[in-house]
């Protein structure tokens, strides 16, 4: 029978150490958004969901405003859509314990929307 030294536990116990991490997540739920025109006709084209994720060294990547477009495009390809509503968006922030890497995922999905400018007349 072969017999495990204690330097080869403590190897694998750093090992998976190592490996593990802790997550954060948040999200918002966002109503009929974006309504570009006040006399639009709008076409839902179905359900649509994409993932962007950013990895940083020693401190998590930022969502900002061209990770936000970044996502929303990548959504709204997927039907050749102009707008999302009813969409929720998630974020997820993850650390590595021991190692200072960072991963920010940001996810949205939503019912994906073609716009038209309508011809009723406004009052």
């Amino acid at each position: 029978m072969r017999r495990i030294n204690g330097m080869r536990i403590c190897c694998y116990v750093l090992i998976l150490i190592a490996l593990s991490g802790c997550s954060i997540k948040f999200g918002d739920f966002v109503t009929n958004t974006k309504f570009a025109f006040p006399n639009s006709n709008i076409e839902p084209l179905g359900t649509v969901s994409a993932e962007v994720t950013k990895t940083g060294f020693f401190n998590a990547p930022l969502v900002d405003k061209a990770l936000l477009d970044e996502v929303m495009n990548k959504a709204l390809q997927q039907k050749g859509a102009d707008l999302l509503i009813n969409y929720k968006m998630q974020t997820t922030v993850t650390n590595f314990v021991i190692l200072p890497i960072f991963q920010t995922t940001l996810r949205v999905e939503g019912t994906a929307c073609k716009m038209t400018v309508g011809r009723q007349i406004l009052k």
